[in-house]
């Protein structure tokens, strides 16, 4: 039978996998971003409501792989990586296609085995 300790340091691990997919997840989409306004058309108005939206999303990564940068530098428990992860899975997804869904969606499912 496993201990508590041995349950909580795979726990842990499971987690810490988890929240590097979550991280490479966020450099994809960013490169994407990244992607698709280097090949945005020109001249753009200031008025180009897709294109701001692509600034702003790509704003908003830059800042998430930020703060995911600096707390990769703490000591994290299994309670703060769950934390994190629930908040990546509730917050709005930075590219509308299938394939973020069905990522959120497994993460979601992996972090619930955990709790469950």
């Amino acid at each position: 039978m496993p201990t508590v300790a041995h349950d909580l340091k795979a726990d842990l691990a499971t987690l810490r996998r988890l929240w590097k997919e979550v991280r490479s997840d966020l450099l994809h989409a960013k490169r994407a971003i990244d992607e698709e306004i280097r090949g945005y058309p020109t001249p753009i108005p200031r008025c180009d409501a897709q294109f701001n939206h692509l600034h702003e999303q790509r704003g908003r990564l830059a800042r998430e792989l930020d703060r995911i940068d600096a707390l990769s530098e703490k000591n994290l428990g299994v309670r703060d990586y769950v934390r994190l992860i629930e908040e990546f899975i509730a917050s709005a997804p930075y590219l509308d296609d299938d394939e973020e869904r069905q990522f959120r969606a497994r993460i979601k499912g992996n972090v619930s085995a955990l709790a469950g």
